[in-house]
């Protein structure tokens, strides 16, 4: 570890800390004001609105990190520039994009926090503040969802259910088997209510019947060898998908490619996950591509501003288009970090140009 590497690490993270602490501060003060209202009117304590915020802090660290990274990057290069260090280490023999890429680093180390803070604390915080949001501040017991016409497969059957709900259970199942080769049924069941288990669906006044003879089998339980898991298709009905931690979204959808379902909006979801914590690592490019052009401080953190509110834009409009499946889920994710940082070392590059 170099000494300028632990010099712009530990100025850098000051700054950042003692910017994220505002940063945060202003977005709860924001949200307590905006809910107020709501909590005075359900009566909540002090003590449900506390759980309530600290639940939501680490996913709130992480959706505005790399905006404060951006800004403690753009605030750290302009103190050394206003303190002649960057003059001193180009004396020195050390190259401005030295420093950058130090920066860089950060971001990398700074990504995989925010990365780790999304996935580990804030996947479980969100869910703990919703399930306090709307069962002690909106006085609403947890609603059981229920799907409707419900279609896939699973190996060598193709399932139809009339209706799903979450815990497993439905009605109205129809199940087709194929042959071997795939060319036609051997066997149709009909079952009024079924029951979703592990490694097995029970199917309850069932009627199993085979289209080549005509014959009908009748039982109160017939247990079918269905391995598809049922709680994976409320995972693409969900309002957030980003709110479920990376592996458990990456196995959902998984399964639900094997069951046939259309995952571009989950793949969109899993890709900016990750797009997003590498954004830090864009940010640190952009912050030297900034000060390069203006060192002023006020004029490089209003530009910075100008270019958080871009980022989250071009984010948004990119995940969008992605679950609507009007680009592929890849590049719709990862297309606005190539863009900012495309955009960023040109802009590196007109500063080479000039010097």
């Amino acid at each position: 570890m170099t000494l300028l590497f632990r010099y712009v690490f530990l100025s850098h993270a000051r700054l950042l800390l003692l910017t994220l602490s505002v940063g945060v501060g202003l977005y709860l003060l924001t949200e307590l004001v905006e809910n107020v209202d709501t909590f005075v009117e359900a009566e909540t304590g002090l003590w449900v609105i506390c759980q309530y915020y600290a639940a939501r802090l680490p996913s709130i660290i992480a959706q505005i990190l790399p905006a404060v990274f951006l800004l403690a990057s753009v605030i750290s290069l302009c103190l050394m520039a206003h303190a002649r260090e960057t003059i001193a280490l180009q004396a020195g023999g050390v190259s401005p994009h030295a420093v950058a890429f130090v920066l860089v680093l950060c971001g990398l180390f700074w990504g995989g926090a925010q990365l780790a803070c999304s996935q580990f604390l804030g996947a479980s915080g969100d869910a703990f503040a919703d399930r306090v949001w709307r069962e002690q501040v909106r006085k609403r017991a947890a609603e059981m969802r229920v799907l409707s016409e419900v279609w896939f497969t699973d190996r060598s059957w193709i399932v139809s259910l009339d209706t799903l709900r979450e815990d497993g259970e439905g009605s109205g199942l129809t199940a087709y088997q194929l042959s071997e080769d795939g060319l036609r049924f051997v066997a149709i069941v009909h079952g009024a209510d079924f029951r979703a288990e592990s490694g097995a669906w029970r199917v309850r006044d069932a009627v199993r019947t085979s289209p080549d003879t005509f014959v009908s089998e009748a039982a109160q339980d017939m247990i079918l060898p269905l391995r598809q898991d049922a709680s994976v298709f409320f995972v693409s009905d969900q309002d957030k998908p980003q709110q479920l931690p990376l592996w458990l979204l990456g196995e959902s959808i998984r399964k639900l490619r094997e069951a046939g379902s259309n995952v571009e909006a989950l793949l969109t979801a899993w890709h900016s996950k990750l797009a997003y914590a590498a954004s830090l690592m864009v940010m640190a490019v952009l912050a030297a591509a900034i000060v390069s052009w203006r060192n002023n401080v006020y004029l490089a953190v209003a530009l910075s501003m100008a270019v958080i509110f871009v980022t989250y834009a071009l984010t948004l409009f990119g995940e969008s288009i992605g679950q609507r499946g009007l680009l592929p889920p890849i590049l719709a994710a990862w297309g606005p970090d190539l863009l900012l940082l495309t955009l960023a070392l040109a802009g590196l590059h007109l500063a080479d140009a000039r010097r």
